[in-house]
């Protein structure tokens, strides 16, 4: 999904019929900042963004800006198919005896998205989710507090629903006594 796409249904919520995403404004600017904003939250508070890749290490050491996202945590490091213990520094990541390539799986921090970037999200948001959350971001920096709470309810409840995870249960067989 764009994140134009989710600017165009956010617009549509609030009522703002008179913006375009293909004509810049200051509407669309604002709408574009609540946008990046909440899914900064999003993905920082409920669903981390995880990505693996081949990284080169070099005397045992992988700089941070070889990575293809910026990096938030790294989870864990393949050496040919091993996990190999590492340690975290703030400029690199630094794993024994990991010369070479070797398979880096870590969480990233999501980058500021214009309007034509695609928004990385499991498959179960839909923009219209997003648009409430975006709507309720530009109700508060509007200060529509009334209306920021009623989508932000909504928008709690739809992110709540989405990434929880339904856990399986018997009920057990009747008794008579």
């Amino acid at each position: 999904m764009k994140l134009s796409e989710i600017l165009t249904r956010a617009a549509a919520i609030t009522g703002l019929d008179d913006v375009s995403v293909s004509v810049p404004s200051v509407t669309l600017t604002k709408l574009t900042d609540c946008a990046n904003t909440v899914y900064s939250e999003l993905v920082l508070e409920h669903i981390p963004l995880k990505n693996k890749e081949d990284i080169t290490f070099t005397g045992g050491k992988a700089f941070y800006s070889d990575f293809r996202y910026r990096v938030r945590e790294v989870l864990s490091v393949k050496v040919r198919g091993v996990k190999t213990p590492f340690v975290m520094y703030p400029a690199y990541v630094e794993a024994e005896g990991a010369e070479g390539g070797a398979e880096v799986e870590y969480l990233f921090h999501p980058g500021t998205l214009e309007a034509d970037d695609d928004v990385i999200l499991p498959p179960q948001f839909s923009e219209y989710v997003m648009a409430i959350g975006v709507a309720s971001e530009y109700y508060y920096r509007l200060g529509y507090i009334e209306e920021a709470e009623f989508y932000k309810a909504r928008f709690d409840n739809a992110v709540y629903n989405l990434s929880r995870r339904l856990k399986s249960f018997r009920i057990p067989p009747r008794r008579f006594v």
